[in-house]
């Protein structure tokens, strides 16, 4: 299976995301729901603590993708709903959501600023697609 990302240079190259993301004669595509940093019981681990349930949060994804014999190497598509973005906060997310991803062959990113979510003190929701 070939796994090909390009950043046109007619576009923005990010640090930590591609702008475009193509995969030949994947065997099957991976689709996760989207993860929060909760326990096996559903309780939010880290209350409104953004980096904390970013890092619980890529935990989960890695357990996901592991149930399925994937990894995050596998990832092509990445969105990132987090509560209240506000611009101070990219560099540091940006950090950590790069300590996850494959350095030479990030996925595509998108990253959302949302009013809420689903549980009363998350920040960060986070679902993805990966292909194998």
């Amino acid at each position: 299976m070939e796994h090909q990302a390009i950043n046109p240079p007619e576009l923005f190259v990010g640090k930590a995301f591609s702008q475009t993301y193509s995969v030949r004669a994947a065997e099957r595509l991976i689709f996760l729901s989207g993860q929060v940093d909760c326990d096996r019981e559903g309780r939010v681990r880290n209350p409104d603590d953004l980096e904390a349930q970013l890092k619980g949060t890529l935990d989960n994804i890695e357990i996901g993708l592991q149930a399925q014999g994937a990894s995050m190497r596998d990832l092509v598509k990445v969105n990132i709903y987090v509560v209240d973005l506000r611009p101070e906060q990219l560099a540091r997310i940006r950090e950590i959501r790069s300590a996850y991803f494959d350095a030479d062959r990030p996925p595509a990113v998108t990253l959302l600023g949302v009013e809420r979510l689903a549980f009363e003190g998350l920040k960060v929701e986070i679902e993805v697609i990966a292909a194998q």
